[in-house]
């Protein structure tokens, strides 16, 4: 006769129950918090993108209105001339903003990777600019654009050439050297940490062969720590395209809309009367935009990236 095995039933304790208890209850504040302020705003967000805010008055009897897909359509087909050239402005900055910066700053970890005087000194003053709040930073920086008391303009004259307005002549150029300015510490303290876990017996075989720097670099050196350069490129350009402190703090967004990205036209939409509905389908516009270039910039670089274990991704 076959006998039938009767499992055992699992009982918690008092004590397990207890610490259970006491974990649920730790956690319930940061689970509370993140679905009031951010799983219920960022449902909101989906749903008043579909409706138009723009003639509710409920004492009048215009009560919310839905629109369906008109705010997307109404954006994407032109209704705000100003989106595509925000765009525009927004790539351009983010291009230029991640790969200049990721190029002075893998220099200068190159430099602090050597045997140099005052080595630790020269970090500090390159990761000072890091540690500045961006109004203080955008304060400074105002203060060197202004045409009147410009710095640069002061070195430009002397020199003879005539001063710049570089708050509306060059903009663009102008919020790019701050943001460049103030990026270039983090980001060469990330890559200096990964120069210092390239096996140095690589580099020594290299100069044995023969190799110059370009090779050995470009070939040893920059494939060793690819995944750290996909981290920086890939995190550079989700912060870029949704900049909106550094333009609003220099420059305004003007001249014009030369230098408005696509985060301020979220703004300027609530300012200059298109409603909440319109406002929300454009920040979700840009989450999908950023979406979209995140994905395939992984895709691009599939086959680029190498790992300790020799596995590509």
């Amino acid at each position: 006769m076959k006998q039938t095995q009767v499992k055992p039933k699992f009982k918690l304790t008092k004590r397990a129950l207890k610490e259970e208890r006491q974990f649920f209850a730790y956690i319930s504040p940061w689970i509370i918090g993140f679905l009031l302020f951010t799983v219920v705003p960022l449902l909101s967000s989906v749903l008043f993108a579909f409706f138009d805010f723009t003639k509710v008055d409920l004492a009048m009897g215009n009560p919310l209105k839905f629109v369906g897909f008109r705010n997307f359509s109404d954006i994407l087909l032109g209704k705000d001339s100003h989106f595509w050239q925000a765009v525009g402005n927004t790539f351009f900055y983010a291009f230029v903003r991640v790969f200049v910066g990721f190029a002075i700053s893998f220099v200068f970890a190159v430099l602090l990777n050597r045997d140099l005087k005052l080595k630790k000194l020269f970090r500090v003053l390159v990761y000072v600019p890091a540690i500045i709040p961006m109004v203080g930073s955008a304060l400074v920086w105002r203060g060197l654009f202004d045409e009147r008391f410009s710095f640069f303009n002061y070195l430009l004259n002397y020199i003879g050439i005539p001063p710049v307005a570089w708050a509306t002549d060059n903009a663009m150029g102008s919020v790019l050297l701050m943001s460049i300015w103030c990026g270039i510490g983090p980001t060469m303290i990330i890559i200096l940490a990964s120069l210092q876990n390239v096996p140095q017996e690589l580099l020594e075989a290299a100069d044995i062969d023969g190799a110059n720097v370009w090779h050995k670099y470009t070939k040893i050196v920059l494939p060793l720590i690819s995944p750290t350069v996909l981290y920086i490129l890939v995190t550079g350009f989700i912060g870029c395209l949704q900049a909106y402190a550094e333009f609003d703090l220099v420059t305004g967004g003007g001249p014009g809309y030369d230098t408005t990205t696509m985060s301020m036209l979220v703004i300027n939409a609530m300012n200059d009367g298109y409603g909440l509905g319109y406002a929300c389908a454009l920040a979700w516009l840009i989450c999908i935009i950023v979406m979209i270039f995140t994905f395939v910039f992984f895709k691009v670089s599939q086959g680029k990236v190498y790992y300790e274990e020799g596995n590509e991704n």
